[in-house]
């Protein structure tokens, strides 16, 4: 007896549904990482985090670090984040910034750039490498003096005899990351990858650091050229 295939009636999702979900989730999990972080001396959480501590007129402690040369303001105990000019960061840089915090345990940058997969992101480096580095050498191609102008206008530096172009950014104290391009050849096109220094996992999680590839990357593709 043949059976007849139905199609099933599959509403459209809600997108501002699940945008709300992603944010509730988000600000929960900040909320954990406050919680942890609490538990910590705040001397210890600088020193291993690369950051600043300082203490206001009252005496209240408060840590000053950079993201993407952006200064931020950490404030203790509510953890709360700020820019230059007081105003709260958008809440993913908050929670990058609390994840940071949590699993920063101090360990020295080892000078060695390394792709996701070495980093703990093999599972990721694949997609990463297609939406990052492809995407990028799709949009620039052999427009190379057009990407370095991004490039430095970004606040990355020009790291010389890696590849036809490499760009550094500190996104956070002690987590630094590369853009390495070449450009096209006759038998060839143009090829980009992200990287990230091999100590990278001792910082963040692989999955949070695709996420900052990404990140840039999309501001890089963003730009006006």
């Amino acid at each position: 007896m043949r059976q007849e295939n139905k199609r099933k009636n599959i509403p459209e999702l809600d997108r501002a549904v699940l945008d709300n979900k992603k944010r509730k989730a988000l600000v929960e999990l900040c909320e954990k990482y406050k919680v942890a972080l609490r538990e910590k001396d705040p001397q210890v959480i600088a020193r291993l985090a690369a950051i600043s501590l300082h203490k206001n007129e009252t005496g209240t402690p408060f840590f000053v670090g950079e993201h993407l040369l952006e200064t931020h303001r950490i404030n203790w105990p509510e953890l709360s984040i700020t820019d230059s000019e007081s105003r709260p960061v958008s809440l993913q840089t908050e929670a990058l910034w609390l994840h940071y915090l949590n699993k920063a345990d101090g360990h020295p940058l080892e000078g060695r750039w390394v792709n996701l997969s070495e980093i703990g992101g093999l599972f990721y480096q694949q997609a990463f490498q297609g939406y990052c580095g492809d995407e990028l050498a799709e949009e620039w191609g052999d427009n190379i003096e057009g990407l370095r102008k991004i490039c430095l206008s970004m606040g990355g530096w020009s790291i010389p005899g890696l590849t036809d172009l490499a760009f550094e950014w500190r996104v956070l104290p002690r987590l630094p990351l590369c853009l390495c391009y070449r450009k096209p050849m006759e038998s060839s096109k143009a090829w980009a990858t992200m990287l990230f220094d091999a100590s990278a996992h001792h910082y963040v999680a692989a999955d949070v650091a695709a996420t900052v590839g990404k990140a840039l990357a999309d501001r890089l593709k963003q730009k006006e050229h």
